[in-house]
C-alpha cells in the first residue's frame, strides 16, 4: 500500500510541478527561436508556434494544480477575515460546496469534449488537440480533491470539534500582528 501511494503521489508531481516545468522551459525556449529566427535571420519557424500554445495550455494548467495544492491561489478574504470563526467557516464551506459541485458536472464534458477533438491536429506539428483540452479535465479533478480537505475543517469548526480553521486563525493572527505595529508607532 505504501508503494502504491509513493507512485500515486510521484505522478501527481510529476503532472502537476514536473511537466508544467518542462513545457514552459519548451515554450520559452520555442518563443525566442521564433523571435530570433524572424527578426535576425528573417526566416520564420512555423511550428514554434504549436510549442508555444500547448506550453502554455500545460504550464498554466497543471501549474494551476501545483499552485492550489499549496495554497497558493490569490484568494479574496476580506470578508471572510472579519467574521468570527463559525461565520467565516459557513461562508468558506458553502463556497467550496459550490466550486466542488459545478467542477463535478464540467468532469464529464470535459473529457468527452477532449476526447472528441481527436479528430483536430495542430496546424504544423499535427498533435492532436485533445493533449490541448485534456489538462483541463485533471484541473477539474484536482480542484475537487483539494477543496474537500478545507469543507471537512470547516465542518469541525461548525460542529465544535476545532475552535477555529487554520487558515481563518493565520489570518487573524497577521491582523492582529499588524494592528499590534500600528499602535507601537
Amino acid at each position: 500500500m505504501k508503494t502504491v501511494k509513493k507512485v500515486l503521489l510521484f505522478l501527481r508531481d510529476v503532472i502537476e510541478l514536473y511537466i508544467p516545468m518542462v513545457s514552459f522551459c519548451l515554450l520559452f525556449l520555442a518563443f525566442v527561436l521564433q523571435v530570433v529566427s524572424r527578426y535576425v535571420f528573417n526566416h520564420p519557424f512555423t511550428w514554434t508556434n504549436d510549442v508555444i500554445v500547448l506550453g502554455f495550455c500545460w504550464s498554466v494548467i497543471l501549474g494551476a494544480c501545483y499552485t492550489m495544492r499549496k495554497k497558493g491561489h490569490v484568494q479574496f478574504t476580506m470578508l471572510y477575515d472579519i467574521y468570527k470563526p463559525k461565520v467565516a467557516a459557513l461562508l468558506r464551506l458553502l463556497g467550496n460546496v459550490i466550486i466542488i459541485a459545478t467542477f463535478i458536472c464540467l468532469v464529464i464534458p470535459s473529457v468527452k469534449f477532449s476526447i472528441f477533438q481527436n479528430f483536430q491536429k495542430t496546424a504544423v506539428l499535427r498533435i492532436s488537440l485533445t493533449w490541448v483540452f485534456l489538462p483541463f479535465a485533471y484541473f477539474l479533478c484536482s480542484v475537487i480533491g483539494y477543496s474537500i480537505e478545507p469543507c471537512v475543517e470547516d465542518v469541525k469548526v461548525l460542529m465544535g470539534i476545532i475552535p477555529d480553521a487554520q487558515e481563518h486563525k493565520i489570518d487573524a493572527d497577521m491582523k492582529a500582528a499588524a494592528n499590534a505595529g500600528e499602535e507601537t508607532k
